[in-house]
């Protein structure tokens, strides 16, 4: 999907600790940084507060007050909020947004987000259900809230979450502050753990309680601002995350506190793929102090599995808790094995590499896009293919006036800006023709125009994008209708192959039988199982079969996480199903369009770690290392593209920043570099450098070979080069902070001494930060020693190694022919 970028449309207690021992300490008392600032205390707003609310409310209201003369009463309809705003300020200084609320009549449940340029920020709080006729404190950390230390602060949203009308039953809030900071207790390191809470819920866990009020807890704290107040109503408190591998997580650990009168009795289970786990019993709660607790996933039944979805606490003495206290809670990474085992077997050839795999999103709002630096930059990193006009643009998009449907300023980038580009730098093209408010002439014209008039010579031409989404336009009378979809693509494939029949026509689709079920009065039948389904791709492709219409090729697109719920360790494990996508569409292929399918190429034309709102990560190492990942994998299937979202897309620094997530840019891009002309090493992110970094491993024609790793902390690749006659090896070590001792074993290729290597990893993006020292992809050379030889890949990093054959003359007695595949070692 991937819309425009916003910058062109925001006292403590003793601890102790156990593994199933006692350390106790203490620490002083705090001190305020700096005065508090008063938002609300009696109305109207002052100091330069604004109301910008959407919901009903009275700033002057006198029915029920906390303390002075008045209160603000909030009467929300559906998802309608209370907005307080301000010009921008910086929040450093600042540490908690408090306020008291009133449910009046009760039960409304509400969500707390900061504004950054007045846009809310997806990371928030949820508080409620409200009790009635009583007056609560909220105090939230602004890390809760992600705007610490933020200089773009507008302010705050109190927001009806549940998607109820409570226009009859209004709430009050009174006495708004913003608390000056106090010094906190820092968390423990994390050494490559993967956080679950720390203040908040982190890396893409979510509070999926029942029967159970969690709270955010700011006096009775173990570390940082926040801990979570658990009181459990005869339920559970229940974390969820998507299906996750836990391989490197042997273990499980918490702080918890029984609170003021302590003695619960708890246990903890874990699910997997929303499977019950039996539980392990913890012991009794002691009042009034921090215990560090440490459980064994594999007594929880969950080492080494794959889809970890929950981490539950329940009270088990048949009554309700009193409430307790839980902070840091993360999965512990073990550390990695003295050595690590690759085996690269050089004569297990997978497939060919398409060179389409190494292709790039552009996109319209481009404005750097035709000029010589662009050029230069696809040159750099021997880009083989690129995309146009880009994401969801392309259904509003008309080719002629290069302009959006009822729009009159056309785009910065129009297509034959575009394609002086592509063509300049030998790019193979896929061109997205506008379903959503387009026609079949317009697209048979734009198809007359490129490749007749100007002879451009475009070949692949998608036809719409992600249109099983609501998020896309569609002016059809069935909107995200999969039979209209097929029908009209068969009647724009018609038009378009009339003015050049050599071109492919490509038809959007998911992965699965049963997601974008848009109309419940589609139903097909799968003549393979016999099952039924009136999701998107099932209903699209029988409606092709009947229509006697087969596509050249179908579209997927793959995001892996959702915005405010990115995690690195989560990210740099997700790309092994690749292989499950590829054999699901398949499959749905060869069941609904029988032998025809053999006829349909698979492709993908997005991919990037997050669907909206790119934070941090997405400029990161992590992510350079991520698309790596997903590319070695999607080489290993029958995908015949992969397109990188994207070349450029703008900077947005009010999204997901969390210290959880590695990196030191404080902003989101979707791109690869900046909009600077020209561009400077700064300018180019992580993910252009290790693009760049992969020319050196493949870029079309070279044959994947099968090589496995006996560690999941480190990516293992292989292709062989029939041109330079070379192995070459691709290594991901996913590890933050270990240099991995990896022995590496060859079959059926022989070795030659000299190899070259080119490495790109935190050294390089700290000469990015610092301006010391070199950004650019790294190149050595080392010696390897036989057919077995050992490496050293340092923590976060990408490494290819281009392994030679031994010359004539070198005493072996072989050459370097690349079809002499009876020279193997034995």
């Amino acid at each position: 999907m991937r819309l425009l970028p916003t910058h062109m449309l925001r006292l403590r207690p003793l601890l102790s600790c156990f593994v199933l021992s006692a350390l106790a300490f203490g620490f002083s008392a705090s001190v305020k940084a700096q005065a508090d600032l008063p938002i609300y205390t009696d109305g109207p707003l002052s100091g330069g507060w604004q109301d910008w609310s959407w919901a009903g409310r009275d700033f002057v209201n006198t029915t029920l007050v906390h303390s002075g003369a008045t209160a603000i009463q909030v009467t929300a309809t559906p998802w309608s909020a209370l907005a307080i705003q301000h010009d921008a300020f910086s929040t450093t200084g600042y540490g908690k947004l408090t306020f008291w609320i009133n449910g009046g009549a009760g039960g409304q449940t509400l969500h707390i987000a900061a504004t950054i340029d007045h846009n809310a920020l997806p990371t928030g709080v949820n508080i409620g259900p409200l009790v009635a006729n009583t007056w609560q404190q909220i105090s939230i950390p602004l890390a809760s809230l992600a705007a610490e230390d933020n200089a773009g602060f507008t302010g705050f949203w109190i927001q009806e979450i549940t998607g109820t009308d409570q226009s009859a039953n209004p709430f009050y809030v009174d006495d708004v502050i913003l608390t000056g900071s106090v010094p906190t207790v820092p968390p423990p390191p994390l050494n490559g753990a993967m956080s679950v809470y720390e203040d908040a819920l982190v890396n893409g866990w979510q509070n999926w309680s029942w029967n159970t009020t969690v709270g955010n807890e700011t006096i009775v704290v173990n570390s940082g601002a926040s801990s979570m107040a658990v009181t459990l109503a005869g339920g559970g408190l229940s974390l969820h995350h998507d299906n996750m591998d836990t391989q490197n997580y042997p273990t499980l650990t918490f702080w918890i506190n029984g609170g003021p009168t302590g003695g619960q009795l708890l246990a903890i289970n874990i699910e997997r793929d929303n499977g019950v786990q039996p539980p392990v019993a913890l012991p009794a709660l002691v009042a009034n102090t921090w215990q560090k607790v440490t459980v064994s996933l594999a007594d929880l039944g969950g080492a080494n599995i794959i889809d970890l979805n929950r981490i539950t606490f329940r009270e088990v003495s048949g009554g309700s808790a009193a409430t307790f206290y839980l902070d840091d809670v993360r999965l512990d990474l073990a550390p990695p094995p003295a050595v690590v085992n690759v085996t690269v077997h050089g004569k297990q050839k997978i497939r060919e590499v398409d060179a389409r795999t190494f292709g790039l999103n552009t996109a319209v709002w481009d404005g750097s896009f035709n000029t010589a630096t662009t050029a230069e930059l696809l040159n750099e990193v021997d880009n083989q293919a690129l995309r146009f006009p880009g994401g969801s643009a392309s259904d509003n998009y008309h080719w002629k006036t290069g302009m959006d449907e009822n729009a009159t300023v056309p785009w910065a980038t129009n297509f034959d800006a575009f394609a002086a580009i592509a063509t300049a730098t030998e790019a193979q093209v896929f061109i997205t023709a506008n379903y959503g408010t387009g026609t079949p002439e317009e697209a048979a014209d734009w198809v007359k125009y490129s490749n007749k008039t100007k002879h451009y010579g475009f070949k692949y031409w998608e036809i719409g994008n992600e249109n099983y989404g609501t998020w896309e336009a569609d002016k059809n009378t069935r909107p995200h209708d999969p039979v209209t979809y097929a029908t009209r693509v068969k009647e724009y494939a018609r038009q378009m192959k009339a003015m050049d029949r050599s071109i492919k026509i490509g038809a959007v689709l998911q992965a699965d039988e049963d997601g974008n079920a848009n109309y419940t009065d589609e139903t097909v039948t799968n003549p393979r199982t016999g099952a039924t389904h009136n999701g998107w791709t099932a209903v699209m492709l029988a409606t092709f079969k009947k229509l006697g219409f087969t596509p050249d090729f179908v579209i997927y697109h793959r995001y892996e996480q959702g915005p405010g719920g990115e995690s690195d360790a989560f990210l740099l494990n997700s790309s092994k199903t690749w292989k499950d996508n590829a054999s699901s569409i398949r499959q749905m292929l060869n069941d609904y369009l029988g032998k025809d399918a053999k006829k349909v190429e698979i492709t993908c034309t997005e991919n990037n770690s997050v669907y909206g709102n790119p934070g941090k990560q997405t400029t990161s190492l992590v992510n350079g290392l991520f698309l790596a990942d997903s590319m070695g994998n999607i080489m290993k299937t029958e995908f015949n593209s992969l397109f990188w979202w994207d070349l450029r897309n703008g900077q947005e620094g009010g999204n997901n920043n969390a210290n959880s997530l590695y990196g030191w840019r404080k902003y989101g891009d979707y791109g690869i570099v900046t909009y600077n002309v020209p561009a400077g090493p700064a300018d180019r992110y992580p993910t252009f450098y290790v693009y760049k970094l992969l020319k050196n491993y493949a870029r079309g024609g070279e044959k994947v070979i099968e090589a496995a790793s006996d560690y999941n902390g480190l990516g293992v690749y292989a292709v062989r080069d029939t041109n330079s006659h070379n192995l070459n090896l691709l290594l991901i070590n996913k590890h933050p902070t270990a240099t991995l001792n990896v022995k590496i074993k060859v079959d059926g290729f022989k070795v030659g001494a000299p190899a070259d290597v080119f490495s790109y990893g935190i050294p390089q993006d700290e000469a990015a930060r610092t301006g010391t020292g070199s950004a650019d992809v790294a190149q050595t050379t080392t010696t390897l020693a036989g057919q077995t030889f050992t490496f050293a890949p340092a923590p976060y990093s990408a490494t290819v190694i281009k392994i030679s054959r031994p010359q004539h003359g070198d005493g072996h007695g072989h050459g370097n022919d690349p079809d002499d595949d009876d020279d193997d070692c034995r």
